[in-house]
């Protein structure tokens, strides 16, 4: 649109220009042919940088369009020879494009239109953690077959260290001197003691004769005139 009026607006001006001579309309026309020749050079380096940017452009979505056909073509590959053609079937019938996301997505299997709510665990998995039938519980039971054992599978029995210590052993004694302590540990039997009257007749009878001879010994005096002290004789010493 700029560029419609600016060609406008020149030819208006053309038309109500007037020339006093022939000299000056060729000053002026060589000035308007000089500035359209640089529009033209102006306009030819846009040109080329426009296509040039073009170019760098269609490299890079080529670039980027051989990415994603070998990701592509990768996947593809993975799905034909991994998921079961049945799964397959039910991904793409469930596949939408969402426009404002700009993405695909998956539609929900069910949809309910109170609260959602877990399904019931089965009857064959209570106490497990996953559903087992009987005769998996009953072999499980019977025998050691791992197969048949969700945990626990290996019974693994307690690796005792080496021993560290020692049973205390007693010194060693003679048999003569073993004798002798056991015979004084046993215990003994308890004496029965008869008591008689004659027993205790004769024993003060002792009293009474031991207490007339201390009376009957002569008792040692000391000497009026000197002051040594008489000593009793050795008996059974040689005198010197």
């Amino acid at each position: 649109m700029q560029q419609t009026l600016e060609s406008k607006d020149e030819g208006t001006l053309e038309l109500r220009d007037t020339y006093s001579s022939l000299q000056q309309e060729v000053e002026i026309k060589t000035k308007k042919l000089k500035k359209l020749f640089a529009k033209l050079q102006a306009v030819k380096s846009d040109i080329q940088d426009l296509q040039e940017e073009h170019v760098r452009e269609r490299q890079e979505l080529e670039q980027t369009q051989d990415e994603l056909m070998r990701e592509l073509k990768l996947k593809v590959l993975i799905i034909d020879n991994f998921i079961p053609p049945e799964e397959k079937t039910k991904i793409i019938q469930r596949a939408e494009f969402d426009e404002e996301r700009d993405q695909w997505m998956l539609r929900l299997l069910a949809k309910s239109e109170g609260p959602q709510q877990m399904a019931k665990r089965p009857v064959s998995a209570v106490g497990n953690r996953r559903p087992v039938t009987d005769y998996a519980k009953m072999a499980a039971q019977m025998g050691g077959n791992p197969r048949y054992k969700a945990e626990n599978v290996l019974q693994v029995e307690l690796d005792m260290p080496n021993r560290t210590t020692r049973d205390y052993e007693g010194p060693s004694v003679a048999p003569r001197v073993q004798a002798a302590l056991d015979a004084a540990l046993q215990d003994e039997d308890d004496l029965d003691l008869e008591i008689q009257p004659s027993v205790f007749a004769n024993r003060n009878k002792g009293k009474v004769k031991k207490e007339k001879a201390k009376e009957k010994k002569p008792k040692v005096k000391k000497s009026a005139g000197g002051n040594s002290e008489l000593y009793p004789t050795a008996r059974g010493l040689i005198a010197k």
